[in-house]
């Protein structure tokens, strides 16, 4: 089962290193047009990707989570370099949820 959620940034130049840092990193797997693939090699997860990003403006982008991943929300967390981004729960701006909640991580653990 996957979740998808909307990722709204800080600022357009903030998207684009993080887009940037997650196309250069081991766990990107595939970019296809607006797409980028990742997949966390420590999960030796059967899918063909664990999280997949879909370009949406300049400052947000579709977030589809296949495992959670403690990997791969690292990842996301040193490309943001503590910057900001607004996380919504299958796009509904009603709904914020954090990024560990994205990658379905509690405290320090995965749930």
């Amino acid at each position: 089962m996957s979740y998808e959620y909307r990722l709204v940034f800080d600022d357009s130049y903030l998207m684009q290193c993080v887009i940037g840092s997650l196309k250069s990193s081991e766990a990107c797997i595939k970019v296809e047009g607006r797409e980028i693939y990742l997949k966390d090699q420590l999960l030796q997860s059967v899918a063909q990707y664990d999280v997949k990003l879909t370009l949406e403006g300049n400052l947000s982008v579709w977030l589809e989570v296949n495992f959670r991943s403690m990997g791969l929300y690292d990842l996301f967390q040193k490309a943001l370099g503590g910057g900001g981004v607004k996380c919504y729960e299958d796009g509904d701006v009603n709904d914020e949820v954090s990024l560990k909640e994205v990658f379905r991580i509690k405290g320090g653990r995965q749930i």
